[in-house]
């Protein structure tokens, strides 16, 4: 038997400190028992892809051993973002794929996220409890069978699929941040391809972020990119994550735009193009996302938090597009998969044909008060809901992903953290008097 401490099985991935959490050894173990779990087409080879941090490589080994122990034969795609892994399965119709990253974690951590065919998401509750379940039964000598690995460079043809896609011209500097992740590996040549004058920052792959975190949602992370941005007036602002997934936007002023009000922009120009469609907006959105997309002919739905949650949905429904407040854009044509450069270039289109600057595009958005995310410290998540569904229960309650009650003229989102004893509180109300008036009311229940 091979112990693994079981904190490293997250919601939506394996992740931890490496090498006290996540090591060799439990990488063989985890090879293994995705080899065993059932989850994978056997007799297709499973895509193996990794990030820059200096831990990824002999991970990558180990797990590679795992899998070929259990005879599941492999693909090497090197190094490249979780995107590329995810096109990869696909076009090499493999049976599956496993990304070695820890995205926008510190440099101290790493982790594995796990695909079936066609990039189908692994999560808790599709399959990261067996690959758990099945490493526990790993066997002692992981690691003695036939090496089974092939090589495959798909870059060439994963850029002339945006290239495929676009022609953009821009009239204004965009400064990209890349964070020293994944993302800088390839933004030069889908770059070059395009009209695009671009001003770069933090290009180089570099596990160490010698710079900053590479998380796009986090104020700290992106005062260089304001910096330079200064020195580009009328410039737009774009932050990667560490594993490419997700990016976030700046406006000319230096602000970061909400993902939800990006997730309007972009619904209504995809529909535009290639409507009538559904658009799947998780259910922290503002009210504007439905509206939006309804007044461009589409057909909203709102879902759960998580990527899996949400490919699930956007493959049972043929979705044309999906967005969530932390900026992961879902896209038809990629597989009904995330994408941060299909989203850059995406934006970047709006922008160029439109004109206009991205805070005139998002300022009609901005129609209600919302609170941001507020985090209170609960010893009882369940507990806790339950007394502000009472003292709410007035309003249309839904127990769809937490506590959502909806009001005439304002709602809230209660969810708890997976990792923390927190509850996260989402609000929006049509006035900003009434929106501080109900915080207040939340805050004297949770408090």
């Amino acid at each position: 038997m091979n112990p693994i401490n079981d904190e490293i099985f997250k919601a939506y991935d394996i992740r931890g400190r490496y090498p006290e959490q996540i090591n060799e050894g439990a990488a063989r173990s985890i090879g293994w028992g995705f080899g065993k779990s059932g989850l994978i087409k056997t007799d297709r080879p499973v895509v193996l892809g990794r990030d820059m941090r200096d831990s990824s490589a002999p991970l990558f080994e180990a797990i590679l051993e795992g899998l070929n122990t259990a005879g599941i034969s492999a693909i090497d795609i090197g190094r490249c973002t979780t995107p590329m892994l995810y096109y990869a399965v696909n076009t090499l119709e493999a049976g599956g794929g496993v990304m070695i990253t820890a995205s926008h974690n510190p440099a101290g951590y790493n982790g594995f996220k796990f695909v079936r065919e066609r990039a189908i998401p692994v999560s808790a509750e599709s399959g990261l409890r067996e690959i758990q379940r099945e490493s526990g039964r790993a066997p002692p000598r992981i690691g003695k069978g036939k090496n089974n690995l092939t090589s495959e460079n798909i870059t060439s043809d994963y850029l002339d699929f945006f290239a495929r896609r676009f022609s953009i011209e821009l009239d204004r500097t965009a400064v990209i941040d890349a964070g020293n992740g994944m993302a800088g590996l390839i933004l030069p040549a889908v770059l070059e391809a395009q009209n695009i004058l671009h001003r770069d920052m933090y290009f180089e792959p570099d596990g160490s972020f010698p710079h900053h975190q590479a998380n796009p949602l986090i104020q700290e992370n992106l005062e260089d990119l304001q910096a330079e941005m200064l020195k580009h007036p009328g410039s737009i602002g774009v932050a990667f994550d560490g594993d490419g997934d997700r990016v976030g936007f700046l406006d000319e002023d230096g602000e970061l735009v909400p993902g939800d009000l990006l997730t309007a922009l972009l619904a209504r120009r995809l529909l535009e193009q290639q409507g009538p469609g559904t658009v799947l907006y998780d259910l922290r959105s503002s009210r504007v996302v439905p509206e939006v997309v309804r007044a461009s002919g589409g057909h909203p739905i709102k879902t759960r938090v998580g990527h899996s949650f949400i490919k699930g949905l956007m493959r049972k429904e043929k979705a044309l597009f999906a967005g969530e407040l932390s900026c992961h854009f879902y896209f038809r044509d990629f597989f009904y998969c995330e994408s941060g450069i299909l989203a850059m270039l995406r934006l970047f289109e709006i922008l160029s044909e439109s004109g206009k600057s991205l805070s005139s595009l998002v300022g009609p958005l901005r129609r209600y008060a919302r609170s941001g995310e507020v985090n209170f410290t609960v010893t009882d998540q369940e507990k806790a809901m339950n007394r502000v569904q009472e003292r709410f229960s007035a309003g249309d309650v839904s127990r769809l992903d937490g506590l959502s009650i909806d009001f005439e003229d304002w709602w809230f989102n209660l969810r708890p953290s997976n990792t923390e004893p927190l509850l996260r509180l989402n609000l929006e109300a049509d006035t900003e008097e009434l929106m501080r008036e109900r915080l207040a009311e939340l805050q004297g229940v949770l408090r």
